[in-house]
């Protein structure tokens, strides 16, 4: 079951009284024969649960139906149901809130009806985790300020990419906490500047060109980026496995090391030197983040009239690979440079910096029919991060600048409907289903949008019985370039599942015992499951699909 944040807010009217005391708590909600029960537990250590906040669901609707707490023992009843599909979400402080069997957004749901199982359910509850620890420099002295990034390892979308989770910054003992951490792999990233540092500013010529290196100050320091477990370079970080109620402490020793310092010169408008200002970036991850350093700034004349040359130095700077990226006059990132920043006063000619492709393109929909409300086209990096999107004019045409060369996911976002590419045409890049190869030459593309036709519905079966809380992926024909049209959901207790909004096509439905820590996007890790699954065939404007045969589910 596919869980919807916005369904389960919605609440009924009224809520049935509770029934509470020494029999586990419980709630009736109708005048049906059917029972959901079970117990809450601790996914740590098995213990149950007292006092456990458990809620009852629709769940198509999300309409609350009714919700108790559990006993002394972590029981839980909800009695006098009629035959239905039903939601179960507990909480308990200390844990984290999930929904039964929750897996990245999907849950199973309990079917109540004639030889189904819906009692003595084990409800699990995974107590927080907390990473935390102190950042000091290497003398001992805390870093106050200091930005400490969580990264992990994202299991959702298919790919395992390294993904930003949440930033704190530490108080004026070093102290930093990440509480209420779900289990997973992670990472850490701290970056800050020394209390004492000092970064000269440098000395304009008069002739407008970078000034010379002067002595350099003992106190002209700067920290470098640092990972888990004390490296400066993110290739080289240690993951963090984190399991379910984990306190795991880890501590950063900053270690001071000269600055270096950046200068180039870009065209002025002769009145205001901050406009179009280059930006210092620097890549974690897979993902480009600003670079803190001082900047200074100094105009030159050169009696032309044109708005002279504006000097830009960056100082404070560890050194270190790092981006410098340009724009142009309407404030666009249209060039840029890379730097390995190892001596000091380095220059860097915006001149002969590499151009960013800027895609102009045009879409419609496959019938001619009217573009879907609220129509936007992105572009997302498939190595992870990096991701631009512009709206969709009435007349379908759309602009993007900025993108560094390499290859992106196109993909297509409105209000109220799923819509993907049906098929891509490009000049000036290389089109492979939804995948843009771009390079730094202008991009001009036109694409057709196929609209879902509904939903594929079927039972997951394992030697020959329902097979519960499995993943169910329906997978495109070519699932290297059609990442957009991959479909998930989580058998219910039936073996039920319901795959919504598909996009019309060519597929592989097959069911997948625990897998959700699979690398699923990847073609040489799905295809080791296509053989056993079943074929499916999408049409346009197709009502709801029924697969008639349930799908076998293959362990992992």
């Amino acid at each position: 079951m596919n869980l919807n944040p916005i369904a389960r807010c919605i609440v009924l009217p009224a809520i049935l009284s509770l029934s509470l005391g020494s029999h586990p708590a419980s709630a009736q909600t109708s005048s049906g024969t059917r029972v959901i029960s079970g117990v809450v537990i601790s996914s740590a250590s098995g213990q149950p649960l007292e006092g456990a906040d458990v809620t009852l669901n629709d769940a198509k609707s999300g309409a609350l139906f009714a919700e108790a707490a559990t006993d002394s023992e972590g029981r839980f009843a909800f009695q006098h149901l009629s035959d239905g599909r039903f939601s179960l979400r507990a909480a308990h402080r200390g844990y984290i809130a999930s929904a039964f069997q929750e897996h990245q957004g999907f849950s199973t749901a309990i079917i109540t009806g004639e030889g189904l199982v819906s009692t003595d359910l084990k409800f699990p509850l995974a107590p927080q985790a907390v990473l935390y620890g102190t950042v000091a420099d290497d003398s001992g002295d805390p870093v106050s300020q200091a930005r400490v990034a969580l990264y992990r390892q994202n299991e959702a979308n298919g790919t395992g990419n390294i993904v930003r989770a949440s930033t704190v910054v530490t108080d004026d003992l070093g102290n930093y906490e990440f509480p209420r951490i779900q289990p997973g792999n992670y990472y850490l990233a701290v970056t800050g500047n020394p209390w004492y540092a000092t970064h000269p500013q440098p000395r304009q010529n008069p002739d407008g060109s970078a000034p010379q290196a002067s002595q350099r100050s003992p106190l002209d320091v700067a920290y470098a980026t640092t990972f888990y477990a004390d490296v400066t370079d993110a290739d080289s970080a240690t993951p963090i496995p984190v399991k379910a109620g984990d306190r795991i402490p880890v501590n950063f020793t900053m270690h001071p090391v000269p600055a270096v310092h950046l200068t180039l010169q870009i065209p002025g408008d002769g009145r205001n030197p901050y406009q179009n200002v280059p930006q210092l970036r620097q890549e974690i991850f897979g993902t480009t983040d600003f670079v803190q350093q001082s900047m200074s700034f100094s105009s030159h004349n050169n009696g032309r009239g044109d708005g002279g040359m504006t000097t830009v130095e960056f100082g404070g700077v560890p050194p270190g690979h790092y981006e410098v990226e340009f724009h142009n006059p309407r404030g666009e990132s249209n060039s840029m440079s890379t730097v390995d920043l190892s001596s000091d006063h380095q220059v860097i000619d915006p001149s002969a910096a590499e151009s960013l492709a800027a895609v102009t393109g045009k879409v419609a929909m496959v019938g001619g029919e009217k573009l879907p409300p609220g129509l936007s086209i992105s572009l997302t990096s498939t190595s992870g991060g990096e991701s631009h999107q512009d709206h969709v004019s009435m007349d379908g045409s759309f602009h993007i600048d900025g993108l560094r060369p390499g290859t992106y996911e196109v993909l297509a976002r409105a209000n109220e409907a799923a819509v993907a590419p049906a098929q891509m045409t490009a000049s000036g890049a290389t089109a492979d289903g939804h995948l843009l190869k771009v390079g730094t030459a202008p991009v001009t593309m036109a694409a057709t949008l196929v609209e879902s036709s509904g939903s594929v519905n079927g039972f997951a079966k394992s030697d020959g019985k329902p097979a519960p809380g499995v993943m169910i992926l329906l997978v495109p024909s070519n699932p290297g370039a059609n990442r957009e049209m991959f479909r998930r959901d989580q058998s219910d207790s039936d073996g039920s599942f319901i795959l919504k909004r598909v996009i019309p096509g060519e597929y592989t439905l097959v069911a997948i015992e625990d897998g959700w820590t699979l690398d699923w996007a990847h073609p040489e890790v799905i295809g080791h499951y296509l053989a056993k699954g079943q074929k499916v065939t999408v049409p346009r404007h197709g009502r709801d699909l029924d697969i008639k045969e349930p799908v076998e589910v293959q362990p992992k």
